[in-house]
């Protein structure tokens, strides 16, 4: 698989590397035209596209999964970018000859997905063109030049400490646009960078004061002295320490006389602390900035910058300052300081011109042109949300430059890019080879997946890059973290390592995993392997079947994984389209994948007789439907009517019964609210070897599964004792009552067994029948405002009177029960035997990102045993008896519990099994792990004082400013007025 991400990415990089040339050969011919006008170059405004309106050319687009017009690119502007300024103009002129470039890779790679430039100057040019999403009740705010897959393609990693003034001068409206700005400036930052925030006035100290450390008020021996116990470095730029900065911004206050001195000689300070103490891996080890925001003073720092500027390790920072607010006097002071150090000044006076000032401060930090020899100018993105389809996505970028004779030779134009959708490379997994309980992810090299099964949508495109460490998906032990260290390192090797795997979000069974990886060759990734092995199974390879035995095909009743059979054809929904697809895979087309073909082919000639005979037997009454999944992404079912629930197991990879069935040869109970699911594996043998092919399953009522338990259970008397069944994840199967007591309204079918009358969880976890772990989601989403309590349940007690006798003679029960949910299996497995024979943003849509908490109970591995114990009520005693029940995954529970009552009311102790959120918020909880930094580190070689000082990129800027502060205002106006 490695190999082939290889390949796959490598003709994404052709592709990249086509468009680049074709962009800096039109540098060199383009000339610059002053009468362009609107009406002349005729933008494609993708904002203004509207699928259902005809004129617009916009086709349903299967791959793309969004209608688009592949004869052209569209545009997208940032929202204070006017279309009509003169040098947009030119730039959508000189770059519209790149839509013929763009089919010319679509055509030479099918596989492609979304192509695109962005502009230095703010346009965006995206192929093919479609309606640029905008999310509900919102304004387009998005600006691809401060987006990281921009600023990473076309800035080098940053070492950065922001100083913000917090004297009392800047109290009001200057403060809110410097916070604005300081935390617009962190949002641009990205994995590779490492950044930290101080505020100061007459003192200087980090806004998450974890380790106060105040160098302003010392002597130059107790500073040395101090730095001993009061250093913190640098964090890195993730999305999770980025949010903790931001917290901290939001609850500064103001006061008190500001020091540029004091500020910048903690600054300085601190880049050498960090360089004395830092881990290997940490800190960018490249450019060197401090970003100052003030609103002005007069105090000139000049011998702290003779200082520093002589130090060896300090004489390359950078100072960049930045002129805060409505009427920032005096600014003299912060320009030269930019000035004298290879900085940038700027002034920001309202929240709108923020954006623009940000971007543009990074002009002097752009990547040098033509690279230094050895240099890998290609960016390979960690994942984040597409803007132009919202989906998982990662990115290869390039910077672009301006090749013509005229020019600077470090004046970059923007930055081109591809897409790669999590979704192709999720289509290259051996999915057969792997099995329903194995999975590839991939790895970078700061240790975050960008490929893995648990990887979750984000809230929308407006939120920076998840940034989820492998270690946040995995469980975090030592042979994880060994594991993610060898990836990250590049190395080669395959672990076994004693895990927990998470059938679904509420049941983990301890089990071995055999992680593999190796690094992907051109590329900062490492692929991983997750394989679950359970004794001497093999793999499944299908050759050459027979379509021509088939039956007529009943899309009605089939479904198929969403898996790439056939990457001409995505796997539909709809029936009809579902039975083109099947007609291409029988007559097996060129182009479709051979092993994964075959194997549905083989999977469906051997569940021809099994189906046949499914109708002959159908008792609603006893049963909801009966299904077999198999390996190859093949689902079949009766009745129709049931496609609702088969459909939630239609991929292998998502399939509750098909993971149990890959690490056990036993039946499992999957219980619900209205009954439950049993399934039973089906292995193949060959040469010895046993292989899963499929699990069948039925889903009986509640009805039967209780007539079947009481039937059981008739011995005893059903006033004075109750008997459940209680799976591996705590939630009752079955029982013999429909309610704990006939006063009680609440069904004890599919409830957590740690919410009901009575402490028995307790007593379980203590007997070492049920394990407990927490497992804290960090990718949840919340309702906004939502506050949560950690319970185990109810909590309102309730009186019981004394009940008597206790179960005896019921140890033997265990087996029968085991024989009991075969006997309704026996019925789905022995019709198809005979057939196998041979294999070869914060908030939106009034939810925001959150952490979760989830408390998972699992079976200990203690198996066959038995206990009694005695269960305090409130006023009196009950005996109890548990079993594990022999070769299936549940507990028979007995209990002294009268029908009629005294009730218990007393409740477990133990945490209940849904999700809560985590609201305390450790201000210092900075996640920092192992990381590789970039191999190499591009720095435009700027003379000091050549940028900055003349407060002004574009020699237009200052006769326009008012003409776009206007535009921006109107097209506001217009939006706040039409909604």
């Amino acid at each position: 698989m490695a190999e082939d991400i290889k390949e796959f990415l490598e003709n994404k990089r052709n592709a990249l590397q086509e468009i680049v040339d074709h962009l800096e050969t039109a540098t060199t011919t383009y000339l610059w035209m002053d009468d362009l006008s609107l009406n002349t170059t005729h933008p494609l405004l993708m904002t203004d596209l509207d699928p259902e309106n005809s004129s617009h050319c916009l086709s349903p687009d299967p791959r793309l999964g969004v209608p688009t017009r592949r004869n052209v690119s569209g545009i997208h502007l940032p929202l204070e970018v006017y279309e009509g300024y003169p040098q947009i103009l030119n730039g959508l002129q000189w770059s519209a000859m790149l839509d013929q470039k763009f089919q010319e890779n679509a055509e030479m790679d099918p596989t492609l997905m979304w192509q695109y430039f962005a502009a230095q100057t703010g346009f965006m040019r995206v192929y093919p063109a479609t309606r640029w999403y905008v999310p509900p009740s919102l304004i387009d705010l998005y600006d691809a030049r401060l987006r990281p897959w921009y600023v990473q393609g076309s800035v080098p990693p940053k070492d950065m400490i922001i100083l913000m003034d917090r004297s009392g001068s800047v109290h009001g409206q200057t403060f809110t646009i410097m916070k604005w700005a300081v935390k617009t400036l962190i949002d641009t930052l990205g994995e590779n960078d490492f950044v930290n925030v101080a505020a100061f006035n007459s003192t200087t100290e980090w806004v998450n004061d974890c380790n106060y450390c105040e160098v302003n008020k010392t002597s130059e021996d107790e500073r040395d002295e101090k730095k001993k116990s009061c250093v913190q470095p640098l964090i890195q730029a993730t999305t999770s320490n980025k949010k903790l900065l931001h917290k901290a911004i939001d609850l500064l206050e103001d006061g008190g006389m500001a020091s540029y001195s004091r500020a910048l000689t903690f600054a300085y300070n601190a880049f050498k602390q960090f360089e004395g103490t830092r881990k290997e891996g940490e800190g960018s080890n490249c450019v060197k900035t401090i970003m100052l925001f003030s609103d002005g003073g007069t105090e000139w720092p000049e011998e702290v910058l003779k200082k520093f500027r002589a130090d060896n390790y300090t004489q390359s920072v950078r100072i960049f300052t930045f002129a805060v607010g409505p009427h920032p006097i005096p600014t003299a002071v912060l320009k030269q300081m930019a000035c004298s150090t290879g900085g940038r000044y700027a002034i920001i006076t309202t929240k709108s011109s923020v954006r623009t000032m940000i971007q543009e401060s990074y002009n002097s930090l752009l990547y040098p042109q033509p690279p230094p020899q050895g240099s890998q100018p290609y960016q390979y993105t960690s994942v984040y949300t597409s803007a132009v389809k919202e989906e998982l996505t990662l990115s290869i970028t390039r910077p672009v430059f301006n090749n013509s004779y005229y020019t600077n030779a470090t004046d970059l134009v923007g930055v081109a890019g591809i897409d790669v959708p999590l979704r192709s490379l999720k289509n290259l997994s051996p999915y057969q080879a792997l099995g329903p309980n194995g999975y590839p992810f991939l790895v970078n090299h700061n240790g975050f997946i960008v490929l893995h099964p648990d990887l979750k949508k984000q809230l929308s495109y407006f939120s920076g890059p998840p940034h989820i460490d492998l270690l946040d998906v995995e469980e975090n032990s030592p042979e994880m973290q060994e594991i993610r260290t060898g990836m990250i390192d590049r190395q080669h090797e395959t672990v076994g390592v004693r895990g927990k795997v998470r059938v679904d979000e509420s049941h983990w069974i301890p089990h071995n995993v055999q992680y593999s990886y190796t690094p992907v060759p051109n590329t900062t990734y490492s692929l991983g392997l997750a394989y679950v092995q359970m004794g001497n199974l093999g793999q499944i390879i299908v050759r050459d079947q027979d379509t021509s035995v088939m039956s007529p095909l009943n899309t009605s009743t089939m479904l198929i994984a969403p898996w790439p059979y056939c990457p001409h054809r995505l796997t539909p929904s709809d029936p009809q389209e579902l039975a083109k697809l099947m007609e291409d895979i029988w007559k097996k087309e060129k182009g479709c994948r051979n092993s994964l073909v075959e194997g549905l082919l083989w999977s469906r000639i051997w569940t021809d007789r099994l189906y046949e005979s499914w109708p002959e037997d159908h008792s609603p009454q006893d049963m909801f439907s009966r299904s077999v999944f198999t390996r190859f992404g093949l689902t079949r079912f009766y009745p129709a009517s049931q496609k609702e629930f088969v459909s939630s197991w239609q991929d292998p990879w998502n399939n509750v019964g098909l993971r149990r069935g890959g690490m056990s040869k036993h039946a499992s109970i999957i219980p619900h609210l209205e009954g439950a699911f049993i399934s039973a594996p089906v292995f193949v043998m060959k040469n010895e070897r046993e292989a899963l092919a499929a699990v069948v399953g039925v889903n009986v009522t509640e009805q039967k599964l209780r007539k079947e338990f009481q039937e059981q259970m008739k011995n005893f008397d059903p006033e004075s004792y109750i008997f459940l069944l209680v799976d591996d994840g705590g939630f009752i199967v079955t029982s013999t009552r429909d309610t704990l007591y006939k006063t009680t309204e609440q069904k004890l079918q599919g409830q957590f067994i740690g919410e009901l009358d009575f402490p028995l969880l307790d007593d379980l976890v203590d007997l070492g029948m049920y394990s407990v772990e927490k497992h804290l989601n960090i990718q949840a989403l919340c309702p906004v405002g939502r506050k949560n309590t950690v319970s185990a349940g109810h909590r309102t007690p309730t009186m019981l009177s004394v009940v008597t006798g206790m179960v005896k003679g019921v140890l033997g029960l265990a087996e029968y029960l085991s024989c009991l949910f075969y006997s309704l299996l026996i019925a789905l497995v022995s019709p198809g035997v005979d057939g196998w024979t041979e294999w070869g943003m914060t908030q939106m849509n009034g939810l925001e990102a959150c952490k979760m908490e989830r408390t998972v109970y699992y079976f200990a591995n203690t198996p066959d045993i038995s206990h009694t114990g005695v269960l305090k009520c409130t006023n009196h005693t009950a005996r109890f008896w548990v079993q594990r029940v022999p070769h299936i995954n549940v507990l028979l529970v007995g209990l002294e519990a009268g029908e009629s009552g005294p009730e218990c009311g007393v409740y477990s102790t133990q945490a209940g099994v849904e999700p809560q959120r985590v609201q305390t918020i450790d201000p210092c909880g900075y996640r920092g792990e192992y990381r590789r930094r970039p191999p190499y580190c591009l720095v435009a070689n700027v003379t000091v004082g050549e940028l900055g000082c003349s407060g002004s990129p574009s020699q237009h800027r200052c006769s326009l400013i008012l003409t776009l502060f206007i535009f921006a205002s109107t097209k506001l106006w217009k939006y706040c007025y039409s909604n």
